[in-house]
């Protein structure tokens, strides 16, 4: 449609309007809008629509001022619909409920005539502004009217058929309050068989779509009151398979919501190359209960015996429904099944033993070799367990885990086996090794040498210096005994000139026949018994003070070996200090 057919339309839709034809204005502004959507000017459109929905409820009004309320209400959902299309909610809510409302007194004026038919009329059109409430989310107003109109016309509406088309929104409430899907069931049946065809008979068949939104939100309210069930699906497929092999494909279908999936269904799609040889490729459930799980089995096999490899797809699909019918999709996949012309298990168990002895060899290589043994064994003992962990996963049929944790051991052995069979890096490594050694030995023996030098040293100036006081106390000691040998000899002296004087006093007495008188030869006899007895003891006190002299206790010299042990200990510490030094001069020197 060109721009000129365009403004044509929307010319021909003002003129309408100003002849107050509100209804056909409106149709003719919303083919405009059509053409401009189409053409993608969406602002221009929007425009023309709100504009449409404006002439709608003009004529609404119109119509509504000359009592032909059900063409008020024809219009107004007009209005609606527009509002709602260009997402104006709260005026296409506004819109709808006047809609409802002109509807309730299109009613009111058939129930005036008293006739049955006029009766069932108005019935009809009360129970479609109900639903119309329904639809916008106000059900408590739509129940609420469609009582207030059973309770004022209950005189008029005695007729069965109307009897039912009344009782509608009640049925659906009680639906509603009681979450029961069989009444609701009923109640939509009722609107089906009663509501719509009453609609039709009645010449009011355009309000019949909004009836049926009426339903789909009762329905949502009861879905959100019911417990729904759930489902989620896991395809399990094998893995490691062969083209020449028969291989079951498994799905587990779970029920984790809260309600029972009815009529559940899945159908396997399988690419074309597989082959079905048993099992149900479609499969009906009536009811899985919610908690509850399913799995359903199939066995294929390749169509022909290839060579290398081909992935194949496969594909769940189903449907399942929930208490109020409501259908549900699912899916599961579409996963991939990989053939091979050989067992990729096998293969990956054959290279872990060729890795398994390559990691032993490492570890003797590492032994004869210059570089730190502990980390480098450490190293060996994770692959080790890495390659440990390959069989698990083989085991466990995780064949692409398997793989590449085998495929890292390898990297890891091929770079620590380029590593020792480097001879140039191994002599090299020996000798910074050794020159390290060397610097380290020198940097420890120096500070050892000198600390055992200074120990010496300190025990020699010690060892002189008690030596010192040694020979500094012998003298005083040879000086001490000296004087006491001295004095000891004086006193040997003048104990000898005692005896002399005595024997020169003994010999000078006159003897016992030179006297006649008797007393004074006694007297003598005893004096001379007592000279006697004073040289005996004289004589024994010389003869003691002579052994006394001659004692090795009092004897002047060397007599201790202190000083001499002292003076050899010295020798020997200054012989060691030396040997000690001459050593660590030439161990030094050998680490140059």
């Amino acid at each position: 449609m060109s721009n000129d057919d365009i403004k044509r339309i929307i010319e021909e839709a003002t003129k309408e309007t100003l002849r107050e034809s509100f209804t056909e204005a409106g149709q003719k502004y919303i083919k405009a809008a059509g053409a401009l959507e189409q053409r993608g000017d969406f602002s221009g459109a929007e425009k023309l629509y709100q504009q449409a929905a404006a002439t709608f409820s003009k004529a609404a009004e119109k119509y509504r001022a000359s009592k032909s309320f059900k063409n008020a209400a024809l219009n107004m959902t007009s209005a609606g619909d527009m509002l709602s299309d260009i997402g104006q909610s709260i005026q296409a809510i506004a819109a709808y409920s006047q809609a409802a409302d002109d509807l309730y007194a299109a009613a009111s004026e058939h129930l005036m005539w008293g006739e049955d038919t006029e009766t069932k009329k108005g019935a009809t059109l009360a129970m479609a502004g109900s639903m119309i409430y329904i639809m916008i989310g106000k059900e408590a107003d739509g129940f609420h009217r469609a009582r207030t109109f059973l309770a004022e016309n209950a005189s008029k509406m005695m007729f069965p058929a109307v009897v039912r088309l009344s009782q509608i929104p009640q049925m659906l409430e009680s639906a509603i309050q009681s979450v029961d899907v069989n009444a609701f069931a009923d109640a939509e049946n009722a609107v089906v068989t009663e509501l719509k065809t009453a609609l039709a008979s009645s010449g009011a068949q355009e309000f019949s779509k909004y009836v049926d939104k009426g339903l789909d939100m009762v329905r949502e309210i009861l879905r959100g009151n019911l417990k729904v069930p759930k489902i989620i699906t896991q395809l399990d497929l094998p893995v490691d398979m062969t083209f020449v092999e028969q291989f079951p494909l498994r799905v587990i279908i779970q029920n984790v919501g809260d309600g029972a999936a009815t009529k559940l269904r899945a159908e396997w799609h399988i690419d074309e190359g597989l082959d079905h040889i048993s099992g149900d490729k479609a499969t009906t459930i009536s009811s899985l209960p919610p908690g509850e799980s399913a799995t359903f089995e199939i066995n294929a096999k390749s169509s022909q015996e290839l060579m290398g490899v081909k992935e194949y797809s496969i594909l769940v699909r189903g449907s399942y429904m929930d208490e109020l019918n409501t259908e549900y999709t699912l899916q599961a996949g579409p996963g991939t099944l990989v053939l091979k012309d050989f067992k990729m298990s096998e293969k990956i168990v054959r290279d872990l033993d060729v890795t398994e002895a390559r990691v032993d060899i490492l570890g003797s290589t590492i032994d004869e070799s210059p570089l730190d043994k502990a980390p480098m064994h450490r190293i060996v003992g994770s692959l080790a367990n890495s390659l440990k962990q390959v069989r698990a996963d083989v085991d466990e049929k995780d064949l692409d885990t398997a793989k590449a944790r085998l495929g890292v051991v390898n990297q890891m052995v091929d770079a620590m086996d380029a590593i020792l069979g480097d001879e140039v890096m191994m002599e090299a490594l020996a000798k910074t090794r050794n020159y390290e050694k060397k610097v380290y030995t020198k940097s420890v023996l120096g500070p050892i040498c000198d600390s055992v030098i200074s120990a010496i040293a300190e025990q020699e100036r010690k060892m002189e210096s008690e030596a010192s006081s040694i020979k500094a106390e012998s003298t005083i000691e040879d000086e001490k005994k000296k004087h006491i040998v001295n004095t000891l000899t004086e006193l040997k002296v003048k104990t000898s000139e005692i005896i002399r004087d005595l024997d020169t006093i003994y010999s000078q007495m006159p003897s016992e026949a030179t006297t006649d008188m008797p007393d004074e030869a006694a007297r003598r006899t005893r004096l001379r018994s007592a000279l006697e007895s004073a040289r005996t003891k004289t004589v024994g006190v010389e003869s003691n003070l002579g052994n006394v002299v001659k004692d090795e206790a009092f004897a002047v010299g060397p007599t201790s070996d202190v000083p001499t042990k002292a003076e050899l200990t010295l020798v020997v510490l200054r012989s060691l200090r030396n040997s000690i030094t001459q050593m660590m001069d030439e161990k030094k020197a050998g680490l140059e």
